[in-house]
């Protein structure tokens, strides 16, 4: 068999004065690090909402105030966490509202009910709500449902779930041990607070310096590249769900603790105000962006605009109203500063049905 013949190259080709102005030309210039706008607005959102009910009411910005939105925004920012990691794999998880309901009655009964220690009832809840999670993940790439439907079957199974616990019935006298494990202050500073910022801490080094988070990633910016690359999607999807389980069982935990017994749909509430607090952050709906950090502040801007609208003796139900507003403000900016990419996904879907039916 003959041997490929190789190109014949020029002798200045070889000159080490013309290698060095060559390899000159070829080099990418070097740019400095461009400045990430919409993360800054996110933060100068925050500044401005505070400075606004600051303004409007003189008792805002007190620390003892500040302190209650910090610990308001703490199941928030939990869950959110969890919630952050699904959205930038390009899915979305309904159930962890009713995996937080879930795994507070359940905690809870096996406190009062079973005699269980607070220490153990607190590891079975996060272990359930691994396993709710991980299960979520099963069926969103075994039986290839849709995360939308997968989820939102599995909200109302969960649901269902918790109700049947205790027939509908609340769970009260929650042991103090348990209580003063997840709603007491080190230093001054509230547990919740303390667990939201190690929980962050984890979550950022999760995402950001392992192999795992880039993984993640990749899979939310394209799964048929991921997989090609090597990446088991599959295995990155299970494990993500599992996470937002598990964290919506810490989410529920907390709430337990917070109002010292355990309702059947305590979590329901922060299923939706979870999911914006990571929209608001700049999780990517699309799949393939997200930030630990912008969530904390997504759950702080929520937790400020509840409380400040209470301080203003605004009625609760416009809450909701406002909260949906801020959502659709943030997703279009989002979309707006990226060129509306799910528009232009759409006009060359059609374009390209147009070629194949021409």
């Amino acid at each position: 068999m003959s041997q490929p013949t190789l190109p014949k190259h020029d002798a200045g080709e070889h000159d080490p004065k013309t290698v060095n102005q060559q390899q000159d030309a070829t080099a990418k210039p070097r740019t400095r690090p461009t400045l990430n706008l919409q993360a800054l607005g996110i933060y100068i959102a925050a500044v401005v909402i505070f400075l606004i009910f600051g303004m409007l009411n003189g008792n805002f910005l007190t620390a003892g105030n500040l302190r209650d939105i910090a610990i308001s925004a703490s199941v928030n920012a939990i869950i959110g966490l969890g919630i952050t990691f699904v959205v930038i794999t390009g899915g979305i998880d309904l159930a962890v509202g009713s995996i937080a309901s879930f795994v507070g009655i359940v905690s809870a009964t096996l406190m009062v009910n079973a005699g269980t220690s607070p220490f153990l009832a607190l590891l079975a809840g996060i272990a359930l709500g691994l396993v709710c999670g991980a299960l979520n993940g099963v069926l969103i790439t075994k039986l290839k449902l849709p995360p939308f439907i997968a989820t939102l079957g599995t909200m109302s199974i969960y649901q269902g779930c918790a109700y049947v616990v205790t027939n509908g019935r609340p769970v009260y006298n929650v042991p103090k041990d348990f209580v003063f494990m997840l709603n007491s202050y080190i230093g001054g500073v509230p547990v919740a607070v303390i667990l939201v910022a190690v929980l962050a801490a984890l979550c950022w080094l999760l995402l950001r310096r392992t192999v795992f988070g880039q993984n993640v990633i990749a899979t939310g910016g394209s799964e048929e590249t991921a997989w090609l690359s090597g990446v088991r999607v599959d295995r990155v999807k299970i494990a993500v769900y599992a996470l937002s389980g598990m964290l919506a069982g810490v989410g529920g935990l907390v709430i337990v603790a917070r109002i010292n017994a355990a309702q059947t749909d305590a979590g329901s509430p922060y299923l939706l105000t979870a999911i914006a607090s990571a929209v608001i952050g700049g999780a990517n709906l699309m799949g393939g962006e997200g930030r630990i950090a912008g969530t904390l502040v997504g759950a702080l801007i929520l937790g400020a605009l509840t409380n400040g609208l209470v301080l203003l003796n605004v009625p609760s139900f416009y809450e909701q109203i406002v909260t949906g507003l801020v959502v659709v403000i943030a997703v279009a900016l989002d979309q707006g500063s990226k060129g509306w990419p799910m528009m232009k996904k759409r006009s060359r879907e059609k374009s390209e049905k147009k070629e194949v039916t021409a």
